[in-house]
C-alpha cells in the first residue's frame, strides 16, 4: 500500500502511457497522503483492519472445516511492510497474529499467507515482519507487482479456501487481470473463494472530472476503463450529474455488480470508508462471496468493525478536548452506543412486524435487506435477536430465538397465521 513514485508509475503503465500533468498532480497528492498513512494508522485503516480482525476467525474456522488438512489461504496483493513505522499492526502483522491464534487453540487449521509487495525497501521491512512474527506459519513473499504475482498464487492456492485482499493506494489492477480470481471452481465441494478489495473513491472523483473538462486527458480515462472492465462507467457517471454523490454511488454499484457476475452470481457487500462520519468516502471496501454464510458473517464483522471505528474516533475526540478527564469519555461512548443500538432494535422490530403481518413464517436470511432496512451492515444478529424477543414478549410471534444458534436461518413464525381463503369452482 505504499505509494512511491516508481511504484505508482509501474502500476499505471498498462500499455503505451504518457505521464501527464494531471497524473503528476494526482501522484503528488497520493504521495503526501501516504507519508502520513504509512507512518501511523489513521481512522480509515482502523476500520479496514477491524473488518479483517473480526472476519478472519470465522473465515478460517468455517472454510477450514472442509479443507484438506485444514489449510486456508490469505492473499494480500498490496502487503506493505506489515507494520507501521510507529509499531502498530498493518494488515500483514494482523493476519499473522490471527493465523497463530487459530493454531494456538488447536483448531486444526493452518493459514497459508501470500504477501505481495513490489517496492524494494518495503519488501525488506515486510520480510523482517514475517521473520519475527510468523512463528512457523507458512508464508511466501512475492517481491513483484500484484498483476504478475496473482497467476502464480492462484496455482499454489487452487486447492485451498482463499480470501484475496486487494488494497492498493490508488487504482486497482485492470479488471481483466483480476477476473481469474473469480474463475476458481465454485459449487458444492469446491474450496471457497472470497475477495475483499479497495475501490478508490478519491481516484474515481479525480478521474471522472476529466469527463466534463475541456482539457480532458483520454489516457487518464482509459486507465479507469481498464480498472472497471470497460468504458461503461463514463455514461453512468454522466447520467447521474449534477449529483456527484449519486454518480459515485452508481459507478461503485456498477463495479460491484460486475464483480458479482464475474464470480458466477456471488453476493457482494459494499462499505464506504471515511475519515469521520459525514466526510466524503475515501474508498469503498467491496466484498464478494459465493456462499450465504460468508455474506452473513461479513455483515456481522462489518457491524463489529464499525463499533471499533466509532470507539477510536471517540478516543481521539477525547484526547483533543480541553475538558477530557481520564477515561470519562468511555462512559459517554458507551451511552451513545447504547442509544444507537436501541434505535436499531426498534427499527428492526418494526420491520419484522410489517413482514409478519403477511401471516407467514420466513427466514431472515431470505429477507435480510427488508429486516435490517437502513441498518444493513451496521446492526447485526444480537440486535435481530433483541427485536425477536420483544415481539415474542408482545405476542406477535409464537417461537422464541432463545437457544437458536443460527438465527438467520431459523424460521420466525407469526402468532396469527394468514387466514385461509376458500375458493369455489364455478357451477
Amino acid at each position: 500500500m505504499r505509494c512511491l513514485r516508481e511504484k505508482w508509475r509501474d502500476q499505471h503503465k498498462w500499455g503505451n502511457s504518457v505521464t501527464d500533468k494531471n497524473a503528476e498532480s494526482n501522484l503528488e497528492a497520493n504521495l503526501m497522503e501516504s507519508v502520513v498513512f504509512h507512518t501511523a494508522k489513521q481512522s480509515p485503516a482502523v476500520l479496514k483492519h477491524a473488518v479483517l480482525e473480526t472476519y478472519l476467525p470465522p473465515f478460517i474456522g468455517k472454510t477450514g472445516s472442509t479443507s484438506s488438512g485444514g489449510a486456508i489461504a490469505f492473499v494480500d496483493g498490496y502487503a506493505g511492510p506489515g507494520r507501521y513505522l510507529d509499531g502498530q499492526e498493518g494488515s500483514g502483522s494482523l493476519v499473522l497474529r490471527k493465523g497463530n491464534e487459530s493454531r494456538s487453540i488447536g483448531s486444526g487449521r493452518t493459514l497459508h499467507c501470500f504477501f505481495v509487495e513490489q517496492d524494494g525497501p518495503t519488501v525488506q521491512r515486510l520480510a523482517e515482519t514475517v521473520a519475527s512474527e510468523s512463528e512457523g506459519l507458512p508464508v511466501e513473499v512475492f517481491a513483484e507487482a500484484a498483476a504478475s504475482a496473482l497467476p502464480k498464487i492462484l496455482d499454489r492456492t487452487r486447492d485451498f479456501p482463499t480470501l484475496f485482499y486487494l488494497d492498493p493506494c490508488g487504482l486497482l489492477i485492470p479488471f481483466e487481470q483480476m477476473s481469474p480470481l473469480f474463475e476458481r471452481p465454485g459449487g458444492l465441494g469446491a474450496p471457497a473463494t472470497e475477495v475483499l478489495l479497495n475501490f478508490s473513491a478519491t481516484t474515481l472523483r479525480r478521474v471522472a472530472g476529466h469527463l466534463s473538462s475541456p482539457n480532458r486527458v483520454e489516457r487518464t480515462l482509459t486507465r479507469m476503463d481498464e480498472v472497471c472492465g470497460g468504458a461503461w462507467w463514463r455514461q453512468v457517471w454522466l447520467d447521474a450529474l449534477p449529483d456527484k454523490a449519486a454518480a459515485e454511488a452508481a459507478v461503485v454499484a456498477g463495479y460491484a455488480s460486475r464483480m458479482s457476475a464475474a464470480a458466477g452470481g456471488a453476493g457482494v457487500w459494499t462499505i464506504d470508508v471515511r475519515r469521520k462520519p459525514g466526510h466524503m468516502p475515501l474508498y469503498y471496501l467491496i466484498f464478494a462471496s459465493r456462499h450465504p454464510d460468508g455474506l452473513v458473517l461479513f455483515g456481522e464483522s462489518t457491524s463489529l468493525a464499525l463499533g471499533k471505528w466509532r470507539e477510536y474516533l471517540a478516543r481521539l475526540d477525547a484526547q483533543d478536548s480541553l475538558f477530557a478527564f481520564g477515561d470519562a469519555w468511555v462512559e459517554d461512548f458507551k451511552r451513545a452506543e447504547a442509544e444507537l443500538e436501541k434505535a436499531w432494535v426498534q427499527d428492526i422490530t418494526l420491520n419484522l412486524e410489517a413482514l409478519l403481518s403477511e401471516g407467514r413464517s420466513f427466514k431472515v436470511l431470505m429477507r435480510y435487506n427488508e429486516v435490517f432496512g437502513e441498518h444493513v451492515g451496521v446492526a447485526r444478529g444480537k440486535h435481530l435477536r433483541a427485536a425477536w424477543k420483544d415481539l415474542l414478549k408482545r405476542g406477535v410471534v409464537r417461537n422464541s430465538p432463545v437457544g437458536v444458534k443460527d438465527i438467520f436461518r431459523h424460521p420466525i413464525e407469526p402468532a396469527e397465521p394468514a387466514p385461509t381463503t376458500l375458493k369455489f369452482a364455478d357451477v
